[in-house]
């Protein structure tokens, strides 16, 4: 379970990723002529190999604090309250979960710092981290129940191995159709 919610934790991470590549193609920042700026492939094959380690060890980070409390939430959830084995838990059982860990980790900054942050910045930061965690507790969750149900739970290179080609796939499809676009109406 904590191998797919990785998986899955990568490859939202790598949508977002593409998704900021393409933003600096529509939004490019003037780049000192000679030097290798951000979208230079160059500068992508060298620091792919140090960043998948760090990515992974960081996703696996992810996944322990906000994923796995959050399936096992809603599973207790859904066990207690009816519909046990139902979707719908995990939404409002990330948003409990990452609350909680946000006001954690507010408080001890707070004390640590002299200060509390504004409550707006608690507040985006439990929005972004709940709409993290609610696509990769899904994921995990279907994987669990294909289990229990005695089918092949999915397996994290499945899940790695799809969910980027298909990341890669969705990009190259956006950039043929801007570049269509640009030629045709330049």
């Amino acid at each position: 379970m904590t191998k797919v919610a990785t998986a899955a934790f990568m490859v939202e991470t790598a949508l977002a990723w593409a998704g900021l590549w393409m933003w600096e193609f529509v939004r490019p920042t003037p780049v000192p002529e000679g030097e290798a700026g951000p979208e230079s492939p160059a500068l992508a094959v060298f620091a792919l190999p140090v960043l998948l380690p760090l990515l992974a060890a960081a996703s696996l980070c992810f996944v322990c604090t906000f994923v796995l409390p959050t399936t096992v939430l809603a599973r207790q959830a859904g066990t207690r309250w009816g519909g046990a084995g139902a979707w719908w838990w995990v939404p409002p059982a990330s948003a409990v979960v990452t609350a909680f860990v946000v006001a954690v980790v507010g408080a001890a900054t707070g004390l640590a710092h002299g200060g509390a942050a504004a409550p707006a910045v608690h507040l985006w930061w439990w929005l972004g981290l709940t709409a993290a965690t609610v696509p990769v507790a899904l994921v995990t969750r279907h994987s669990h129940l294909r289990g229990a149900a005695g089918r092949e739970p999915l397996r994290a290179r499945t899940v790695l191995g799809a969910g980027c080609g298909g990341v890669a796939a969705l990009f190259t499809g956006v950039g043929l159709v801007v570049a269509a676009l640009d030629a045709v109406f330049g």
